[in-house]
């Protein structure tokens, strides 16, 4: 019987030894809405500088002059650029809102689901260990995300880096509830090829297949595994052979 508690992450190993520790910035942790939020507090700056020019030019041609004037025109410059601000915040968000309206008009539409371009960026650029320890973060604090165990198992997989923690993500997949069917079958079909590679484990290869016949009965998967179950048998029955 599997377990069917998650299994803790690994630590990951730097992938240069000495190299340094990349500090994420603020804009990388806060993401699309620290960069509107950005861009929104630049254009309240710009607003407000207009304003206090423009009353100062307006107080000066109608000679008004008293006490603390300048104060009150830096107060109510404050003020428009605060409400320019928020203006420019309104219609980005507004903006977002409207293209949701299209691109997922009805809740009866296919729900977003996150791309991990960040994760996927660091990876890129050779930062695998990050990218990773990023995807672990996630997977700790979304019991039911599919996409980033999906992800996050491949680049495990990928050069054997840690075929073990590959598998076990695979599995959790599998015991999402409501994981979608293509899903299940998808991590099923990986463990095959774990646990026939890798991993170096036919008679678990052995299991999963036959979990793909019982469980998609009549499709063309089970079909191709039914067609690889002799093969794996022989090569399973070989191997015991040598052993002994």
């Amino acid at each position: 019987m599997e377990d069917t508690m998650p299994t803790a992450p690994p630590v990951l190993p730097p992938d240069k030894e000495g190299s340094p520790e990349y500090r994420y910035g603020w804009l990388e942790r806060s993401g699309p809405e620290g960069v509107m939020r950005l861009r929104a507090n630049l254009a309240g700056v710009l607003v407000g500088a207009i304003a206090f020019a423009g009353l100062q030019f307006t107080t000066a041609q109608r000679k008004i002059d008293f006490p603390g004037v300048t104060f009150v025109l830096l107060l109510l410059s404050m003020f428009a650029g605060w409400l320019g601000s928020r203006m420019v915040l309104g219609i980005s968000n507004g903006a977002g809102a409207v293209a949701k309206s299209f691109t997922l008009p009805s809740g009866d539409s296919t729900p977003y689901e996150q791309t991990f371009s960040f994760q996927e960026a660091l990876a890129a650029r050779g930062d695998v260990a990050g990218a990773l320890e990023s995807y672990e973060a996630v997977i700790a604090e979304q019991p039911d995300a599919v996409s980033a165990r999906m992800r996050a198992a491949e680049h495990y997989a990928r050069g054997n880096r840690n075929s073990t923690r590959a598998a076990e993500l695979f599995k959790e997949i599998r015991r999402i509830p409501g994981v979608a069917s293509r899903d299940a079958l998808y991590a099923s079909n990986r463990l095959v090829d774990l646990y026939d590679g890798p991993l170096n484990d036919p008679g678990r290869a052995l299991v999963e297949l036959r979990r793909i016949i019982e469980q998609y009965p009549g499709t063309q998967v089970a079909t191709h595994a039914r067609a690889a179950l002799p093969v794996l048998k022989a090569r399973l029955e070989a191997l015991r052979t040598e052993e002994s």
